[in-house]
């Protein structure tokens, strides 16, 4: 199928791997929706034979992201169109929603392939020689394998965490619970972490996936349950907060969530420097820039810590090319620092990350 709608592609599809699905006589309750974006199948018509950045055409590699991530909206916006014609609506806060988790999908996606062929590299694989991204300056170690999860809506990331870590943040929650207090957590939406020696041999981690089928997609996205209560707190190698767009009264959450990220792993279980980004489409009319030059928290707090922002970046891709190509330059700078210990047989992370000036 094309990345762009094609009617005769379309008119081929079974009715239940369409882009939009017809509600009128089977209305949800309480709500007046009249049809519905199925967006497992909008990234699997759109991205049948590529994953951006990994298209054997340049264009789709270096076309500007915001086109790359919007055209599943308009593939399902023709498709409805194309059936039901003037009876065809959607409204703004449906595919806002929508829109927004294509972006975290697809982001996911392009770091995965990245991420993928960095391990099949570490592990003695060769690098392709016309791929588009430079061969890592790191000497390959299979100690060096990272994975990129794409985390689901409300998860706690501590889930992720070793039980002696998690027994920790537990100890802690529940002495803030004997005063009515709390320490949530707010998830954020990608996390790139040291696989843990138990998991490296699976092949999944050396996988790039060819396409965004319906079977590709929940790959990415599950691939978090197999890693659950196996990663150190200094194996969290970057945290990402996709919003594909950014508004006002909403640019505090990130901030937060980087916050208690580096509260708990720096401040509570003595990891290295929590990395944190937001990557966003657009944050025009916001103060963003302003905003995430905010120091972490707990590095003011604590006098002898080196003082870094709670936010290491605000990023705005160009293209899917440049997303990858970032997560890769991260991976050369970070994962030098990741070697075997005295034993060989877990990874470790230095300590006193980021090195001195």
């Amino acid at each position: 199928m094309p990345f762009v709608f094609s009617e005769v592609a379309t008119r081929a599809l079974d009715e239940a791997e369409r882009c939009v699905e017809d509600l009128r006589n089977r209305p949800v309750r309480g709500r007046d929706t009249k049809f519905r974006l199925a967006q497992t199948n909008m990234l699997a018509y759109t991205f049948a034979e590529f994953v951006p950045g990994f298209s054997t055409s340049h264009v789709f590699n270096t076309q500007p992201y915001g086109e790359t991530v919007d055209q599943p909206l308009h593939n399902a916006d023709a498709e409805g169109r194309l059936f039901f014609t003037a009876d065809y609506e959607i409204k703004s806060s449906a595919q806002a929603k929508v829109g927004g988790d294509i972006f975290e999908i697809v982001s996911s996606a392009v770091m995965w392939n990245i991420a993928a062929r960095w391990n099949a590299y570490m592990t003695g694989g060769k690098w392709p020689l016309r791929s588009g991204y430079p061969r890592p300056t790191v000497i390959p170690d299979p100690n060096r394998q990272v994975a990129v999860l794409n985390l689901p809506r409300g998860y706690d990331w501590v889930e992720l965490l070793t039980p002696p870590a998690t027994e920790k943040i537990t100890f802690l929650r529940n002495e803030l619970k004997s005063s009515t207090l709390k320490l949530p957590t707010s998830t954020p939406d990608i996390a790139v972490v040291a696989i843990p020696e138990n998991r490296r041999d699976n092949d999944l981690w050396r996988t790039e996936f060819q396409n965004l089928s319906r079977l590709n997609q929940a790959e990415i996205q599950h691939a978090y349950r197999y890693l659950e209560g196996q990663i150190e707190p200094g194996e969290i190698l970057l945290a990402i907060a996709c919003k594909k767009s950014l508004r006002s009264d909403r640019l505090y959450q990130p901030l937060y969530e980087a916050n208690i990220m580096q509260l708990l792993l720096e401040g509570h279980l003595g990891a290295p420097r929590v990395e944190f980004e937001v990557h966003t489409l657009s944050h025009f009319g916001t103060d963003a820039l302003t905003t995430y030059e905010a120091a972490s928290l707990y590095s003011v707090l604590v006098p002898e810590r080196v003082k870094h922002r709670a936010v290491r970046e605000l990023y705005v891709p160009e293209n899917a090319q440049g997303l990858a190509r970032r997560l890769l330059d991260f991976l050369n700078e970070r994962v030098q620092l990741i070697a075997p210990d005295d034993v060989g047989a877990t990874a470790k992370l230095d300590i006193n990350w980021p090195p001195s000036s």
